[in-house]
């Protein structure tokens, strides 16, 4: 057989009965193709255990998860528990408590049916240990298991609840061991089902340890009601800030069974990722997206192309309505009446946000992406004329007017079209040779705040100042990464503390060293806070301190979005460092003086690719004069 020859091809051609008998599978492999359908990373394991846990009652779950689940996950909760004589059968395939006939399938109200979680876990796992006890009987039990082989079970201590340990996750399969994502994306799975089941369930206490950190701590209140559960765990997982600034939704469809409720965040609260939009039907987590759809289409005219609101919305009908019964995961749902979902959805959020229009503070948007993810040249305040500015209160570039007061939002106007404070022009670089890809150009003026009018050799030149200067600054900031690490940051005077959600928590580390390169010196402050002591000096310069935190927080938020363990490291640095040139560029709508558009004409002709911005957009378009002259009938 050839090098490039399959088996299959290689025995096509061959007249020897080379055929192989079938046989049955051993039991351990076929858990283990089974257990494949089921478990497929560390995050499918919790996802089944929380799930048993909450369908057991439980009012109290702790998690603890050791090398991103690979090493270690374990569960704790305090529900019935399982009878010592039903134990061994917990471990058998199709055994489960939640349903006899097929018509139960129709009736469901719990997490789990299929009684595939515990075997396909235990074949996954090189080791598993389990010890229950139920409120019927007065001493606990214990069962463990090894590369999928059941020991007896024992006698043990424990209160009235179950506890699960999984030790070394696809230890006996290292090919799917091999296929794992790195340890910052498996955390962040991890918190996203921990996240999705106490959104689900809020009137439960959660609390997750990962290693040494608690990422995830939400203890119940007393019968607080569904406002007050839901906002307290939207607290624990986004921001006590986001939470409280969040619209409660509550409604029901005319036409049907269906209700809704949850919260609407505030635009300020949205990112330019999908994960703040948790969506549930009866309870469980689902990725549908038509109802993503309508989300999006709700807050479109609240927010930039790009970014995504925080929404939680728990949609609920009656279980003949609707089929969890199509997707091994259990994460996909087929409703009898999707149109209605739809609608229900979209029209709450809608009228939620009409509601509060003049309440909801500004915000500057982090800036549309381009199809590949990347932020588009401009951000959505770009995207529309600005109000005028004064322009006797331009400095020059690289400088703040002494006694400079940050603009404010004007009361009762909408977020999206009110006026920002605009980062100045960074200084220009030290002088070297001219980048022979763009020759000299002299600025005669500036048209509709928008693009520099310039003069070149051939004719004239329109530059768009957001991208030009985005390049400037992009180029700069690789400089300094790659230079002396002193010269890259500027330290502040008073630190800024910017709050973070339980996911950005839980990962932040791995960025650090990325963020350290682009000049950003931060660490931990308590479990939830972001301390940012230096920016890159790079966009800071010039920026009074006093400005700087509201900036300063959409700005490291981007960066660190863009950080993110998905594609190579180079790529994610790229993209972080695009990110926040985008953050330190002027604006679309920004005036600037002579002196300004003149020291950006310098620095775009210093760089080394001057004809288009990071993310791809072109910096200038040149009109020749011919051209021009033909437009006048003289030539």
């Amino acid at each position: 057989m050839s090098r490039s020859q399959t088996p299959l091809a290689a025995s096509a051609g061959s007249n020897t009965d080379a055929r192989r008998p079938i046989r049955q599978l051993p039991e351990l492999v076929a858990a283990q193709i089974a257990a494949g359908e089921v478990i497929e990373r560390p995050a499918a394991v919790l996802k089944e255990l929380l799930e048993n846990a909450l369908d057991a009652g439980a009012g109290r779950i702790s998690v603890e998860i050791e090398a991103a689940g690979r090493e270690r996950i374990a569960v704790h909760d305090d529900g019935r528990g399982i009878r010592a004589a039903e134990l061994p059968l917990a471990f058998s395939r199709h055994a489960t408590s939640k349903l006899a006939t097929v018509d139960d399938l129709g009736r469901l109200d719990s997490y789990g049916f299929r009684g595939e979680a515990l075997p396909a876990i235990a074949a996954a796992a090189g080791r598993l240990r389990l010890t229950t006890r139920s409120a019927a009987e007065d001493a606990a039990s214990l069962i463990e298991f090894a590369a999928g082989a059941a020991a007896a079970p024992r006698p043990a201590a424990r209160a009235v609840g179950t506890s699960v340990e999984v030790f070394d996750l696809f230890a006996g399969q290292p090919a799917r061991r091999a296929f794992l994502a790195g340890a910052r994306a498996e955390r962040a799975a991890l918190l996203r089902v921990s996240s999705d089941a106490l959104l689900a369930q809020p009137e439960r206490s959660l609390r997750v340890r990962m290693e040494t950190r608690t990422p995830l701590a939400h203890d119940a209140g007393a019968g607080p009601g569904r406002e007050a559960a839901l906002r307290e765990a939207a607290a624990a997982v986004f921001s006590p800030d986001a939470a409280d600034r969040g619209i409660w939704i509550d409604a029901r469809s005319e036409r049907s069974e269906l209700a809704l409720d949850g919260i609407a965040g505030a635009p300020q609260d949205a990112r330019r990722s999908r994960e703040r939009i948790r969506l549930f039907v009866n309870g469980r987590p689902v990725h549908d997206r038509r109802l993503s759809y309508a989300v999006q289409e709700a807050y479109r005219d609240w927010l930039g192309a790009g970014e995504f609101p925080l929404v939680v919305a728990r949609l609920r009908l009656p279980p003949d309505a609707v089929d969890v019964n199509i997707h091994p995961a259990k994460t996909e749902v087929k409703l009898r009446d999707p149109g209605a979902a739809f609608s229900l959805l979209q029209r709450t959020l809608r009228e939620a946000l009409a509601s509060r229009r003049s309440a909801i503070p500004l915000r500057m948007p982090s800036g549309p992406r381009s199809g590949n993810g990347a932020v588009a040249a401009e951000s959505a305040v770009d995207n529309r004329t600005a109000p005028d500015r004064e322009r006797s209160s331009n400095p020059p570039a690289g400088f703040e007017q002494p006694g400079a007061q940050p603009r404010t939002a004007l009361p009762g106007r909408s977020w999206r079209t009110q006026a920002v404070a605009e980062p100045p022009l960074a200084p220009a670089f030290a002088a070297t040779a001219a980048s022979p890809a763009l020759p000299p150009l002299r600025m005669v003026g500036q048209l509709h705040r928008t693009f520099i009018i310039a003069e070149g050799p051939r004719g004239l030149v329109l530059v768009d100042q957001h991208g030009a200067h985005e390049r400037v600054m992009y180029e700069r900031l690789l400089a300094d990464a790659a230079g002396p690490s002193r010269d890259a940051s500027q330290p502040l005077l008073e630190p800024i503390l910017l709050p973070l959600d339980a996911e950005e928590s839980a990962h932040w580390s791995a960025a650090a060293a990325e963020l350290l390169r682009l000049g950003f010196e931060a660490d931990l402050f308590g479990e939830r806070t972001l301390r940012v002591r230096a920016l890159p000096a790079t966009l800071a310069a010039g920026r009074a301190a006093g400005r700087a935190a509201g900036w300063a927080d959409a700005l490291v938020r981007s960066v660190l979005a863009d950080l993110d363990p998905a594609g190579g490291e180079p790529e994610r640095f790229d993209r972080a460092a695009a990110s926040a040139a985008c953050h330190g560029s002027v604006r679309r709508g920004q005036v600037l003086d002579p002196t300004a558009m003149t020291a950006l004409l310098r620095d775009l002709e210093r760089c080394d690719n001057p004809h288009s911005c990071p993310h791809g957009r072109p910096t200038l378009v040149e009109i020749s004069s011919d051209d021009v002259l033909r437009q006048f009938g003289r030539k």
